[in-house]
């Protein structure tokens, strides 16, 4: 209860500040206002975005023409290691009352 009270409170606080900064008088122009710099932030972060991804090919490009191996190595996934692996017959338990069951 308390959060959407404080939430709404914040919501007040941020229209008040938009409405003194950008000289509004009515509401519908006021929500509006709110959806156009929601889109301007949603354009940014996709802008943002493309140009992480494309900074990224760029990076794997050279250190693929410098070094394929480092380049390889890069991919190349990491296995965990098991420390308490269970026992051939407790596999084997297992699997067979997996495959023992009638559906």
């Amino acid at each position: 209860m308390e959060i959407r009270r404080d939430n709404r409170k914040v919501m007040n606080i941020n229209r008040t500040r938009l409405v003194k900064k950008c000289n509004i008088e009515k509401t519908e122009e006021l929500d509006q206002l709110i959806e156009e710099l929601k889109q301007k932030v949603s354009e940014k972060t996709q802008r943002l975005s493309r140009y992480r991804k494309r900074q990224n090919q760029y990076y794997q490009n050279k250190l693929f023409r410098t070094d394929c191996k480092k380049f390889y190595n890069r991919f190349r996934q990491t296995y965990p290691n098991v420390n308490n692996a269970p026992g051939k017959e407790e596999v084997e338990n297992f699997w067979r009352e997996i495959y023992e069951k009638k559906v």
